[in-house]
């Protein structure tokens, strides 16, 4: 990964991440397969943003956020990071998703980012519940996104993995863990996509001639 300006490390909690949160990362571009993907990352306070929802304490989003504003010129090469990042599991995880193996140098290029990124080193009860303790080494793209990484990690290397799919409309490419007991979810969701894939093979029922149904 590169662009990683170092800086101080620091510290702070972040909340266990949720089984996708390295999906929901990668589905920052959607609509991959259209002639318009739809792009959520446009600039890195989008990224900022998304480290926040994904359980990254404020103290440092905004630590963090503060070093790219006074620095914009590490802003740019940490925004190239988060995108490079997000490629790099959007291929893995389609590989996943068809049953094979990543590409060495995508293989390579994660763990790159696991090395670099912040070690969950004890657990805090915090409001409630639970979170992670962890120090940062460093105010960069690949630090923000640690829980990213640690879900990317989670998944690849637990029970769920062999329920990571992508969307079966070819347009779409949403990648999403299917939850369905019996393993044979194939769109996104029916309401978009399966209705789609319907309403489209109606169509084409009907276009035909009636001799040839």
């Amino acid at each position: 990964m590169s662009g990683r300006p170092s800086g101080s490390t620091i510290a702070g909690c972040i909340a266990a991440p949720a089984d996708d949160l390295c999906l929901q990362f990668v589905n920052t571009r959607y609509w991959r397969g259209s002639e318009a993907p739809v792009e959520q990352l446009r600039a890195i306070a989008d990224v900022v943003q998304f480290a926040a929802t994904g359980g990254v304490d404020a103290a440092i989003t905004e630590a963090i956020a503060a070093h790219w504003r006074d620095h914009p010129a590490a802003a740019e090469l940490a925004f190239a990071a988060a995108v490079e990042l997000r490629e790099t599991l959007h291929r893995v995880f389609v590989a996943a998703a068809g049953g094979g193996a990543p590409a060495p140098a995508d293989l390579a290029a994660l763990n790159a980012g696991l090395g670099s990124a912040g070690r969950r080193e004890a657990m805090r009860v915090r409001d409630g519940g639970y979170a992670w303790e962890t120090a940062l080494p460093g105010r960069n793209a690949v630090s923000l996104l640690s829980p990213v990484l640690w879900s990317a990690a989670d998944l690849l290397a637990g029970p769920r993995r062999p329920r990571v799919r992508q969307c079966a409309n070819p347009r779409c490419g949403w990648l999403f863990l299917d939850g369905t007991k019996g393993g044979n979810r194939r769109w996104c969701s029916m309401s978009a996509c399966g209705n789609r894939e319907k309403a489209h093979r109606h169509y084409l029922k009907h276009k035909r001639p009636a001799a040839e149904r």
